[in-house]
């Protein structure tokens, strides 16, 4: 009786290892169960990519909004910058436009020597000068003859020179000067400087008139 109740008896060893195998089932089951009773409670037949997306919204910043334009904007100007480059740089001649009644000189006087004379002579002429009536109009007419000695060295010809020098007190009041004329916008031309000092300002223009 003894031996059978022993074979009988169910080893202790092997209920220990089912209950292990029996607990681990269970739990994995309504582990199972809540997960897909989660999964079919959103929405009814809701996809785990969207179960993400709304547990983590997307969210959207206005200064990565400004970050991001005008990082594009500068990628478009490069490009075109680019773009430019490549492509060969087209001179278009354009030829200037010649009323009929005006004259046509073979040489047209240049101003450019002229205007740079002038740049430098005025203000080395009159730098250290203080005012007075009487010098006033004698630097007037000796820098009205030198300019034109200067320009006669560059005049084409058939062309005459008109020099203009105004030499005056600087005081509070403004001054203004203009000059009319007849005037031929195609062969005439001419060149001007202004000048002043603490007691003195002067205007010098120079007028090259092309006759035929």
């Amino acid at each position: 009786m003894d031996r059978r109740r022993l074979s009988l008896a169910p080893d202790r060893g092997t209920e220990k290892r089912m209950s292990i195998s029996n607990k681990g089932r269970t739990n994995s089951i309504p582990f199972t169960s809540k997960a897909t009773s989660e999964l079919g409670a959103v929405r009814g037949r809701a996809s785990l990519g969207n179960l993400l997306s709304e547990a983590h919204p997307s969210t959207f910043s206005f200064k990565g909004l400004l970050v991001a334009r005008r990082l594009t904007k500068n990628l478009k100007e490069r490009t075109a910058l680019k773009i430019a480059a490549k492509k060969p740089a087209v001179t278009k001649i354009i030829n200037e436009q010649v009323l009929p009644f005006s004259s046509k000189p073979p040489e047209k006087f240049c101003t450019f020597p002229v205007q740079k004379f002038l740049e430098e002579y005025v203000p080395d002429k009159l730098k250290s000068v203080s005012y007075s009536p009487a010098l006033a109009g004698r630097l007037a007419k000796e820098m009205s003859e030198e300019i034109k000695e200067f320009a006669k060295g560059a005049l084409p010809p058939r062309y005459k020179l008109v020099c203009v020098v105004t030499v005056g007190e600087r005081s509070n009041e403004d001054v203004l000067l203009t000059s009319r004329a007849l005037w031929d916008s195609y062969a005439d031309t001419f060149a001007s400087h202004g000048y002043e000092n603490s007691t003195v300002f002067c205007a010098a223009s120079i007028f090259a008139v092309y006759c035929e």
